[in-house]
């Protein structure tokens, strides 16, 4: 990673930086996931937000450290528990994510595997946890969201994969067998 790509997403998004120091000093594990996370990684397009994941069960301890009211956001494709420590969308914790696809459900949560393979590095003084790249291209992969939408799903997959191909296949095959979602990824990753 890039000292000046870490710099440029930090001062992205301003209070990034204390909304993390309070996530660290309260001992709460997050990762920082979606488009954010691929950038940091190299990929060229810049977030339009940071999305922080937590824990499932600590979201509402997250919530009370920040003095705010989480909400579900609900459409036909997803189930998810987000909540906005800057007062907008442009940082969301994030935890209790369901996707809905093709009739099958799949539960997504940030989990002592997941953690295991994150990144982690200091930033002015705090410790950075990302989601591992293999989970976020994975939930990509799983949602395929197009420009209708406003999002690059697939796109975002397949730059990120010319810029940085040596993923960890067998973590990222392992998540994609845990939620038997060989059949909707299909040979994306191929």
């Amino acid at each position: 990673m890039l000292p000046e790509r870490i710099a440029a997403f930090f001062s992205r998004f301003p209070l990034l930086i204390s909304t993390i120091e309070k996530l660290n000093a309260a001992h709460i594990s997050f990762a920082i996931g979606g488009s954010g996370c691929l950038f940091l990684f190299g990929n060229e397009r810049v977030p339009e937000d940071a999305d922080i994941l937590l824990p499932d069960e600590r979201h509402d301890e997250a919530d009370k450290i920040f003095e705010i009211e989480s909400y579900t956001h609900t459409s036909e494709t997803e189930h998810v528990r987000n909540s906005n420590p800057s007062g907008d969308h442009s940082i969301q914790l994030t935890s209790q994510i369901i996707l809905k696809i093709q009739g099958k459900e799949y539960r997504l949560s940030l989990t002592k595997n997941v953690l295991d393979h994150a990144t982690t590095f200091d930033y002015q003084g705090q410790t950075i946890t990302l989601l591992p790249v293999e989970d976020v291209l994975f939930i990509k992969a799983l949602l395929q969201r197009g420009v209708d939408v406003g999002k690059h799903d697939i796109e975002d997959i397949q730059r990120f994969l010319k810029i940085n191909p040596a993923i960890d296949r067998a973590y990222l095959a392992s998540r994609v067998e845990e939620l038997g979602a060989e059949e909707r990824v299909g040979k994306i990753f191929d």
